[in-house]
């Protein structure tokens, strides 16, 4: 854009560009007008004064030649006439008629006279008439009209008159030519001031052209270019280059235009960026696996997007009393003691089931106790009207954009995060004996492989020990399947509180269980097992008289077995043989010669280890 910087010297609108070109057309238009009337006018006055100062002084000058010749005619037929009636009509004629005319007429053209010489030749013209009227006024002249005088007198007095006339004449013919001089340098003059005035309106035409092709040609040179970069830029955008801006340089409507143009390819850009940021963390959300690693994608995501921020996730527990952080937490601690077994109620977001700001500088009228003190904003994790936890974003200052971006960041975060919580307690659930709240058979198998792998890597003796409850079925029968199921629940619980927390026990169907301890030998483990079976000995069951005893088999691995399927086959000839033996005991291998598996015995066990003889296989 900077190859038109410089054609923007004059500040001015587009449309007072247009305007200021139209004004030049105009007033060279008015101008040429203008100087055509002047120059009309001049010509009509200068053709006004040619007619009035010669043409009608010519005119005049004619009838008055015409005049004196008459007069002459008259007084050189006086001269010889003798005839009294003719003598009286011609002096009447001369007298009385002709020289008050010509008086007159003289008298008009010395009045009409406009330049030195049309009066000169008016004087002079007047003395010839003086020196006329002079003969015909002389005894001379009226001794003639009495008929006493010869005719040699008669031709003295006619000469006298034809020279008095004769110099009067040639004034005339003088004053004509004169005039004629004057009429043709007036004449001159006019096509003079015609041409003159064609000439100016030519110029101004001219000049009007040029002011008006050069106002044009500056014009589109000024906004042309502009217009061009604007299409290749609109084009550029269109074409998705968000990283490009014009230079608008001016201040008409095209670099206001300019300017609008890079506001909205900033905007743009900013929302390409929020898109693709956003696209990317609803991608990456959608790969993860964990509750956890879902909170930390969206803590990252949200610090990362906004620049100086904070971000902590709250989790609210299954047993929905308490709100916890599933995210590390500021190193100033300020949050620690807040968080120490709070409420979900207590953070207001999640209490109202709506966004909640706090600002440092403003003391609100129910501040929220979980994140007021700093400025922030806690958005709360909503799935279907139900509040599973809150998202705090900690930030001096959350601009709207930021705002926009904490919630439809988790907005898309809720739903994947109730479903993962979801598949976790299904998953909880699937792998998990509901009655006695230990791992059911299916989650037994994968724990047996594990440990033994675990076992045979590190060199370690792994004790596998199978327990049945004796005649549990008469328990059924007698009591019923209500304390059938508390019984199990009892023993559950007491293999839970006598095991180590590196030990494992689990449900491995009907009223049987699976024991494993790590690390321990052959007597080890039947010290352990015994106090298990006097804890089992010991649970009482209220409005029943029953007693409840079991039977265990422990297997050593690597001393009885070397792999899982051959473990657990030890262990359940063991717990055979200590049902063989009077049950409410324990038999270790080895203790007691062993032979076929029963049939009656192995059904659970038996099962047990073809499934997982055939996980190994798969």
């Amino acid at each position: 854009m900077g190859g038109y910087r410089g054609l923007t010297r004059l500040r001015l609108r587009v449309g007072g560009k247009f305007f200021l070109v139209l004004a030049v057309l105009v007033a060279s238009l008015l101008a040429t007008a203008a100087i055509g009337a002047v120059a009309q006018a001049r010509m009509k006055t200068e053709a006004e004064h040619l007619y009035t100062g010669s043409i009608l002084g010519m005119e005049r000058l004619a009838v008055l030649n015409t005049s004196v010749i008459d007069a002459s005619w008259a007084a050189l037929e006086m001269i010889p006439t003798t005839d009294p009636a003719r003598l009286a009509k011609l002096n009447a004629q001369l007298n009385d008629e002709l020289v008050p005319r010509i008086d007159q007429q003289l008298a008009t053209l010395l009045q009409g006279a406009g330049t030195p010489e049309e009066r000169a030749g008016g004087h002079q013209i007047g003395v010839g008439w003086q020196a006329f009227k002079a003969v015909i006024a002389s005894a001379a002249f009226a001794a003639t009209t009495r008929g006493g005088t010869d005719e040699e007198f008669n031709d003295r007095l006619a000469d006298q008159v034809i020279t008095a006339l004769g110099g009067m004449r040639s004034s005339v013919r003088h004053l004509r030519a004169t005039m004629a001089e004057q009429a043709s340098t007036a004449y001159a003059h006019v096509n003079g001031q015609y041409r003159e005035s064609l000439w100016q309106v030519a110029l101004i035409i001219a000049g009007a052209l040029v002011l008006g092709v050069g106002s044009v040609l500056l014009l589109i040179r000024n906004m042309v270019p502009r217009i061009r970069n604007y299409s290749g830029f609109a084009t550029d955008v269109a074409a998705g280059q968000l990283s490009i801006r014009l230079d608008p340089a001016g201040a008409d409507e095209l670099s206001d235009l300019g300017r609008a143009l890079n506001r909205m390819v900033d905007r743009r850009a900013a929302e390409h960026h929020y898109d693709s940021t956003q696209a990317e963390f609803s991608a990456a959300l959608q790969g993860t696996e964990t509750e956890d690693e879902a909170h930390q994608l969206l803590k990252r995501h949200l610090e990362r997007s906004i620049p100086g921020a904070t971000a902590i996730v709250l989790n609210r527990n299954n047993s929905a009393n308490r709100l916890q952080p599933t995210t590390a937490l500021p190193e100033d601690g300020s949050l620690t003691d807040r968080l120490s077994g709070v409420a979900p109620r207590a953070c207001l977001a999640v209490r109202f089931a709506r966004p909640h700001d706090e600002d440092g500088d403003c003391e609100r009228l129910l501040p929220c106790p979980v994140c007021s003190g700093a400025s922030s904003r806690c958005q709360p994790l909503l799935v279907g009207g139900e509040v599973i936890g809150a998202v705090l974003v900690r930030h001096p200052q959350l601009t709207e954009g930021d705002q926009r971006r904490i919630g439809e960041s988790v907005i898309h975060a809720a739903p994947v995060l109730a479903n993962l919580r979801n598949l976790a307690i299904a998953e909880h659930r699937a792998l998990t004996d509901a009655l006695t709240g230990l791992p059911n058979q299916r989650a037994s198998h994968d724990i047996v492989l594990r440990m033994v792998a675990q076992a045979g890597r590190s060199l370690n003796p792994l004790a596998a020990v199978l327990l049945d409850l004796d005649h549990f079925k008469q328990v059924n029968d007698v009591y019923g399947h209500d304390k059938g199921d508390e019984v199990l629940a009892s023993v559950g619980a007491a293999l839970t509180a006598g095991l180590r927390a590196s030990d494992f026990a689990g449900r491995y169907g009907g009223e049987e269980f699976l024991l494993l301890l790590p690390e321990t030998d052959a007597e080890e483990a039947r010290l352990v097992v015994e106090r298990l079976r006097l804890a089992i000995a010991a649970i009482t069951i209220k409005a029943a008289d029953l007693r409840v005893t079991a039977s265990f088999g422990i297997a050593i691995l690597p001393d009885h077995a070397v792999d899982a399927s051959s473990l657990l086959r030890q262990a359940d000839r063991a717990l055979y043989a200590a049902k063989a033996g009077g049950r409410n005991r324990v038999e270790v291998v080895g203790d007691t010669p062993g032979g076929p598996l029963p049939a009656e015995s192995g059904d659970v066990a038996g099962n047990a280890v073809a499934q997982i003889e055939s996980g190994v296989s798969r």
